[in-house]
């Protein structure tokens, strides 16, 4: 009774942001789009979760939760962008022909 805090339903965006930016992360190693797409989702939905949390008069929760969802979808998409750029760079590498030897 004493010390008891109310019980605030959380943002239920603000639980998919923190899944989906935390999927995205092993998925940078999938040649980089799915880590950026799902980066990108992660960040539009930690955005909006927030934006919904504070129209609530914060009478919801998972402010934290959307956060670190945006946190791990950004982390994704730099990732993912650098990944691609550098596989890019490794294909157009391999593919280039050299002088021919005889």
């Amino acid at each position: 009774m004493f010390g008891q805090t109310a019980f605030r339903p959380n943002e239920g965006m603000a639980t998919a942001a923190l899944v989906v930016g935390l999927f995205a992360l092993p998925a940078v190693s999938l040649y980089g789009v799915p880590g950026v797409i799902l980066g990108i989702t992660a960040i539009v939905l930690g955005l909006r979760a927030r934006g919904r949390i504070k129209r609530s008069a914060r009478a919801k929760g998972g402010a934290g939760a959307a956060l670190a969802g945006m946190i791990a979808g950004l982390c994704a998409v730099v990732l993912g962008a650098m990944w691609a750029f550098y596989l890019t760079l490794l294909y157009l590498a391999m593919t280039q022909t050299g002088p021919q030897s005889t």
